[in-house]
């Protein structure tokens, strides 16, 4: 018997929109499909492709977003294949799920973020006739969003059901409790978000302890940035404001017909905005957000006729294994420019562009997994982007093949193309041998060898900070300097050195008085107006990058010693600098001692007066690789400590005063417990004269502290010890509290202004 080839499959592009509104349809998963699996990186790929499509709706009315492939079968025999089964809540049409569940899962948990922060938005609207054309758009969003993550059965208790769950772990329930049917994170989560919406009650907390609740939350976050788009501080400077969005993007679009009250709202918006404008910015750009969602982006919808040609399709969709990158798209039009504009007897084997290409390659070489793959691949083309004409390039595929083929395009001759091919291998050397630098396989940065002591050994210290810290615009301008190395420029090497240190510096004090929002900018500015490859070199020069930073903190109004630790004492605390708050202990404990007239201070010393701190191995040594809070993190996790209660009231403790370079497996021993406790245990490892010894092991069975003797021995083994001894003046009897913890704060302070600050002169 012949087969109808053409009625096979049924293929569709539906909107995301289109995809969820299918009357009756309820989705399920296999049970031989994987688990919910989706990390961070996928939501935020997600998350950042719409909220770029909105960017790119502002200059191209024709913008859409393709989301991938989806492939449902129909299922054909629900009664014996959909278990667990309650017959009189199976939807009208069940499809099985072949490919696809983890896009369609997280459509609809975001869903039911955007559901949530629009109601409750418009719960805080003004209770007058001015917001009824807003509360009515806000309504019709509600009234779709509704249906991307619940079908309506029309009848049962609620009558909506999760429009997804999970063979042998879920089962649509008539009437029954949520608890009992829906087990999956997925559709427990879906199902109690229904069962608030129907009762008109409150939303249900965010799960802990799970991937879905940790998806959750960062979609959260994330939408909070949407909302706040309004705000030039905003961390999220991709997303356009609600002004941008109305003047470009139809309002037909936003809410079905033209407002102008609303419209007015925002255009006629005050300076500082009030308290009902933020709101009203804010709606209009989550509706942009939906809008985008539900009508730009779009799924092609595979329907197989029968179960194992499903599985073909499967299977040859993904035969390769390993997706393209945009790097691997771009190297045929090389080859062929390459190969077409030569000599008649060269080519692209064995010239330039080919050796500079293979150095690119070679950085992606080691990778064997594909999300590892592309994960470097664009962490690599967002840096040579930035260092390139100051490009915020977004990580989707297709944007940045079309960047890189656009840019390469625009030389017109052979020698600026290769030109362009010679950058990429640059920042790919930069990549490896700064950006991966190993102070366990090598002392200094590699090409900075014959930069004299200390600097080229702080310097190293500062790029391995940086990258801890994870200030990836810094690799902008340190790469950019990089260059001059690699082209054999005199003094380069002197010359990145000292970038590190002021990239650093000004870094650290930034962070330690400002929020991270406007950061970016001041790097994309200097690479925009004097630093970019397309600048040239001219103004690349430490002299430059220092007086830019100088006139920004200036600007920022922490320019002054000041004026910075005004907002540095405040800033300056674990719970939101972790990596800059290690940065200043190494800092301040170089060449610092013991101040006599304040126990338990420390202040500058001569040169030498110390163990040198500022090394890179000192970095990463096990000696340093736990930060100690002294006053515990949690109070109620000390019993009997007794530290000074004034010290959680505003979490103080997580200043930088309150904090201490420790041993991992002694912060373990040390971390919780008294004040005398600890003194004798940070004593063991400040001492040097084991004669004394005898006496903290008296001190202690006085006090009633039971010590531990691997904790001891493992101290006695601990090299570098000198930045505890200002810690052991204070003494037995002394008070770790809340003053004490204050003044250390601004000692540490006063330190780290003096040592860093000449950086930048």
């Amino acid at each position: 018997m012949s087969v109808d080839i053409s009625k096979a499959f049924t293929t569709s592009s539906d909107t995301i929109s289109d995809f969820f509104q299918r009357p009756g349809v309820g989705y399920y998963i296999p049970l031989y499909q994987r688990p919910y699996s989706w990390d961070a990186e996928n939501i935020d790929q997600l998350i950042a492709d719409i909220s770029s499509g909105v960017d790119a709706l502002l200059s191209d009315k024709n913008n859409i977003r393709f989301l991938g492939t989806v492939i449902l079968v129909k299922e054909s025999n629900p009664n014996e294949n959909i278990k667990p089964q309650d017959k009189k809540a199976l939807p009208t049409r069940i499809d099985n799920v072949i490919d696809g569940q983890q896009r369609i899962s997280t459509i609809a948990l975001l869903a039911c973020l955007l559901y949530q922060r629009l109601y409750q938005t418009r719960e805080k609207l003004p209770k007058n006739s001015n917001y009824n054309g807003l509360r009515e758009a806000v309504d019709g969003y509600l009234a779709t969003l509704l249906e991307l993550f619940s079908f309506d059965l029309r009848r049962g208790s609620p009558s909506r059901k999760p429009i997804i769950i999970r063979g042998s772990v879920d089962g649509w329930t008539f009437d029954g409790s949520d608890d009992n049917n829906y087990h999956s994170e997925v559709s427990s989560f879906i199902a109690s978000f229904i069962r608030a919406v129907t009762d008109n009650s409150k939303f249900p907390p965010i799960p802990t302890g799970s991937l879905v609740g940790k998806n959750l939350r960062r979609m959260n976050s994330l939408l909070i940035n949407v909302e706040k788009a309004y705000d030039s501080n905003s961390d999220d400077e991709n997303f356009p404001a609600a002004w941008q969005i109305l003047d470009k993007i139809p309002e037909v679009d936003l809410w079905s017909y033209e407002r102008p009250e609303l419209v007015e709202i925002v255009n006629n918006s005050s300076n500082p905005m009030s308290g009902n404008e933020k709101l009203v910015c804010s709606l209009v750009q989550l509706f942009a957000f939906c809008h985008y969602l539900l009508r730009r982006c779009c799924f092609t919808l595979n329907e197989p006729a029968e179960d194992d040609w499903a599985f073909d399709m499967f299977q040859s969709l993904n035969a390769t294994g390993t997706p393209l990158t945009a790097l691997e798209t771009f190297k045929p039009l090389v080859v062929n420019t390459v190969n077409s504009k030569s000599d008649q007897n060269e080519g692209f084997q064995g010239s330039k562009s080919e050796k500079y290409f293979n150095l690119v390659e070679q950085l992606l070489a080691p990778l064997s997994s594909a999300s590892s793959k592309n994960k470097l691949t664009n962490e690599y083309l967002t840096l040579f982007a930035l260092t390139h004409d100051a490009t915020k390039l977004s990580t989707h595929f297709s944007v940045q093949r079309r960047w890189l083929t656009d840019t390469y395009n625009k030389f017109e001759s052979i020698e600026d193309k290769e030109k362009f091919i010679h950058r990429m291998a640059n920042v790919a050397t930069y990549w490896e041998k700064v950006r991966q630098f190993d102070p366990n396989k090598q002392l200094v940065i590699p090409e900075t060898e014959n930069v004299a002591d200390p600097d080229r050994k702080e310097a190293a210290l500062c790029v391995l900070y940086l990258q801890q810290a994870g200030h990836k615009m810094a690799n902008t301008i340190l790469s950019r300097f990089y260059s001059l190395i690699i082209g054999k420029q005199p003094t380069a090497d002197t010359e990145f050195v000292f970038a590190c240190k002021a990239v650093a510096a000004f870094f650290t004090l930034w962070r330690s008085a400002l929020s991270n929002a406007g950061l970016d900018e001041v790097y994309r500015k200097l690479l925009r107006e004097k630093m970019s490859w397309e600048k040239g070199n001219y103004q690349l020069t430490v002299a430059e990058l220092k007086t830019h930073f100088v006139t920004v903190l200036n600007d920022k109004e922490i320019g002054t010693k000041e004026e910075w630790k005004k907002k540095a004492i405040e800033n300056l605390r674990y719970n939101e600098v972790k990596a800059v708050c290690k940065f200043a202990l190494f800092v301040t404990s170089h060449d610092t001692i013991a101040d006599q007239n304040n126990p338990g201070l420390m202040k500058i010393g001569t040169s030498g007066s110390s163990p040198s701190y500022l090394e890179p191995t000192k970095w990463v040594s096990e000696d340093f690789k736990t930060i100690e809070h002294v006053a515990p993190q949690k109070q109620e996790k000390s019993p009997g400590a007794d530290w000074d209660t004034a010290l959680y009231e505003n979490d103080d403790y997580e200043k930088i005063g309150n904090l201490l370079l420790l041993p991992t497996k002694i912060n373990s021993s040390a971390s919780n417990k008294s004040w005398i406790d600890k003194w004798i245990y940070y004593s063991h490892l400040a001492e040097t004269d084991p004669s004394n010894l005898a006496a903290l092991k008296n001190e202690a069975d006085i006090n009633g502290v039971d010590l531990n003797d691997d904790t001891i021995a493992l101290l006695q083994k601990t090299q570098h010890k000198h930045h505890i001894i200002p810690i052991v003046q204070l003494g037995a009897t002394g008070q770790w509290d809340k003053s004490f913890v204050e003044k250390r704060t601004e000692r540490i302070c006063d330190i780290l202004w003096e040592r860093i600050y000449e950086w930048l002169l």
